[in-house]
């Protein structure tokens, strides 16, 4: 039971700081599972995070799902589960409560403030595979730069972003290991 409460604090926290879509959760359910509580290693954090991928739905509530089970068994998947979908929506109605309350433009500085921090959290969503492969990191920045190039000034890979993606990931397959 002390298993189950701590995969709830854990996948409570990260369902309400996770700003910025599924990505952006990513760092925080890495140190939540790998750094602060040892649930799993990097490279299990690295195939969880595959496995929410693949699956369909939402990657922190399929990483819930993953992370419960493994932990805890059924009771476990279920309880980090509601955890990661129903903190935030109690923490969203509150402050939805409170910003009905205040003036406009507090409600709108306050939504300014945000940005930042769903960036930031963006960011660490993109540094954190990097360093997974630290061993050849140089490579993967490389190809991480070259991406950013390529989708900036070619218009056919910001139209067909699926091509890049496949001729990067051919790529990433044979040279980053």
């Amino acid at each position: 039971m002390i298993k189950i409460a701590a995969l709830v604090w854990a996948f409570a926290q990260i369902g309400i700081t996770a700003f910025g879509g599924g990505l952006s959760t990513l760092p925080l359910i890495e140190y939540q599972l790998v750094t602060k509580n040892g649930w799993m290693d990097a490279s299990g954090f690295a195939r969880m995070v595959a496995i929410s991928q693949m699956t369909p739905g939402p990657i922190a509530v399929n990483a819930a799902t993953f992370a419960g089970y493994s932990e805890a068994g059924v009771l476990g998947s279920a309880a980090a589960t509601l955890a990661i979908i129903s903190a935030p929506i109690l923490a969203l109605t509150v402050v939805l409560l409170i910003l009905k309350r205040v003036p406009p433009e507090k409600s709108k500085r306050f939504k300014q403030l945000l940005r930042p921090v769903v960036a930031g959290l963006l960011t660490l969503s993109i540094v954190s595979p990097l360093t997974s492969t630290l061993k050849n990191g140089t490579a993967a920045v490389v190809l991480f730069l070259a991406g950013l190039v390529l989708l900036r000034f070619i218009r056919f890979f910001r139209e067909y972003p699926i091509v890049m993606l496949t001729i990067f990931g051919v790529f990433g397959a044979f040279f980053i290991r």
